[in-house]
């Protein structure tokens, strides 16, 4: 993707100007019936600054849960992996929380693998459900009438005899009393059974709905076009329409930027839109691919958007080819199509080799938030996506060097648990000072109208150094108001503002001229010594 002033990802057409960006008519419904409802601060991006001095971005790194793995796989459809590739989210119908996730069996041994170093994983992926009351503690409900081996009942949706089945998106609308639950499901042919109805004669996108999210009907499908056949979450918008964020190859990169076992086009990510969801245009606008700033082998999989005030959050899966990893990374946008980096950095970043996250972290179909605190659950393999180095020692004296397979296709068993990191509701990152210490860092809004206005911050400041005198070097925030030629109006100076610090998700700014704005007020201007600023907000 291209890259902006101040980092910002433009798309591969003609942007509009940063400041002129409006939030689309609210694209992704709210994904849980217990998110708070308290006033939270609007999204914080550069586009809200006219200029930015010694300030950088700090993006703050997921919380595992300590009960973490949720679930791990101990049936014979599911001990080889659970987690990947489908949707978590909590039911507005029973209040319960739902996995829809990948399930496949153990593999052992590479024996009876179709060629070297390409596990058989891949076509015997299945659909399955699991249900918890908080969460955290999760069940397998048994009320399928499809068997396996000597169970007769099961948690598996979809079985083999009709195709693999991948990334379901599921949605819920209360307001649809027939069929409330409907799913967006990659189908592909297996080594079992025959085809789903319609089959195109490669995987595709179908439509189910269901009654209860038990038992699925389909009722419409392929979809083909623009996602194909690949990786691709689908949302419904409040107006009734539909959004995917789905990936496809972009434009091969130059010589040099692929590692020369990775053959194929750079993973890329798009958005469509769609009024029926079954017919679908992509967004022209909109290409998040790797550019100037990554590094050169960095590809994208999956982005998972989530509505905030004033735009959007959006969680990247990040490829890695050359250690055959994924990561996930933390990206905002104004309206859904065009998406910063805070940070280039993982806000979610992978375990050691043979713990669980420490190949490959696939995320859920959306971010989850309950109270104060915003929940992501994933996928989290214990081993890499391909096989990188042939292990077998061609003679009996091992030395360091190993050869690198060159095979681009086939993967390793997904050996996956569902796992869940967690944040505060606003807390993802922030405006700091890029030097620390007591350097300060400079911040000026963009000029509006403010007279009247009362300014509230989120801010986090950094204490005292441990053996510094009292007060010195201590975190603190102080705010000016400007006139519209860029000086400080009279009592709403920087010297007449309390300095304001603490651990403060809603705090107001006060100087000894008042706390409101007065006439003529156009602009703010933060300094920030040893401060984390989350976000802010003029309020009437």
């Amino acid at each position: 993707m291209r890259v902006g002033r101040r980092g910002f990802l433009k798309s591969a057409g003609a942007m509009a100007a940063i400041g002129a960006m409006r939030p689309a008519l609210g694209e992704l419904q709210a994904n849980s019936p217990a998110a708070s409802q308290l006033r939270r601060m609007p999204l914080l991006m550069p586009d809200d600054f006219s200029d930015l001095h010694l300030t950088a971005w700090r993006v703050e790194p997921g919380t595992p849960d300590v009960n973490n793995p949720l679930i791990e796989g101990h049936m014979p459809w599911d001990s080889g992996g659970v987690g990947i590739h489908g949707t978590v989210l909590i039911d507005p119908l029973d209040g319960k929380w739902k996995a829809y996730v990948v399930c496949t069996p153990p593999e052992e041994t590479s024996d009876g693998w179709p060629r070297p170093w390409v596990s058989d994983n891949a076509r015997k992926r299945r659909l399955c459900l699991f249900e918890s009351n908080d969460g955290v503690h999760w069940i397998r409900p048994a009320f399928s009438c499809l068997g396996f081996g000597n169970y007769k009942t099961t948690n598996i949706l979809f079985d083999l005899a009709h195709g693999v089945s991948a990334y379901g998106s599921v949605l819920i609308d209360p307001s649809n009393h027939k069929w409330p639950y409907e799913m967006f499901v990659l189908r592909e042919r297996s080594t079992e059974g025959t085809p789903p109805l319609n089959y195109p004669g490669k995987m595709a996108y179908y439509r189910y709905h269901s009654h209860d999210g038990k038992g699925w009907e389909l009722f419409y499908g392929p979809i083909t076009k623009p996602m194909r056949e690949d990786i691709a979450f689908f949302y419904r918008k409040p107006d009734g329409g539909y959004v995917s964020y789905f990936r496809v190859p972009g434009a091969k990169p130059p010589k040099g930027q692929l590692p020369t076992y990775e053959t194929g086009a750079a993973r890329s990510l798009y958005r469509a839109t769609s009024l029926d969801g079954n017919v679908w245009t992509r967004d022209e606008s909109m290409l998040v691919t790797g550019d100037d700033l990554d590094h050169r082998d960095t590809q994208y999989n999956e982005l998972v958007p989530h509505k905030v005030e004033g735009g959007y959050l959006g969680m990247v899966s990040v490829y890695h080819p050359l250690t055959q990893t994924q990561d996930l990374r933390l990206a905002a946008s104004r309206d859904g199509s065009h998406w910063w980096f805070p940070d280039r950095k993982p806000i979610l970043a992978n375990a050691p080799l043979g713990e669980y996250g420490g190949g490959m972290l696939w995320q859920s179909h959306s971010l989850i938030v309950e109270n104060d605190t915003l929940y992501i659950y994933y996928g989290a393999t214990e081993g890499a996506h391909r096989q990188l180095s042939e292990t077998r020692a061609p003679s009996k004296v091992i030395g360091y060097e190993q050869t690198v397979i060159s095979e681009a296709s086939g993967l390793l068993p997904f050996n996956a648990a569902l796992c869940r990191s967690y944040w505060q509701v606003n807390r993802l990152y922030a405006l700091a000072s890029s030097a620390g210490g007591p350097t300060i860092g400079v911040a000026t809004t963009k000029s509006q109208d403010l007279a009247g206005k009362t300014l509230w911050v989120d801010i986090k400041t950094r204490p005292a150094k441990k053996n510094a005198p009292p007060d010195f070097d201590e975190g603190q925030l102080q705010v000016e108001l400007l006139d519209s030629g860029g000086q400080p109006l009279r009592g709403f100076g920087r010297e007449d503002c309390q300095p304001l610090s603490g651990d403060q998700h809603a705090l107001l700014a006060r100087w000894s001229g008042g706390v409101k704005a007065p006439t003529g007020a156009r602009m703010a201007r933060f300094y920030l010594k040893r401060t984390f600023l989350y976000g802010f907000d003029f309020r009437a």
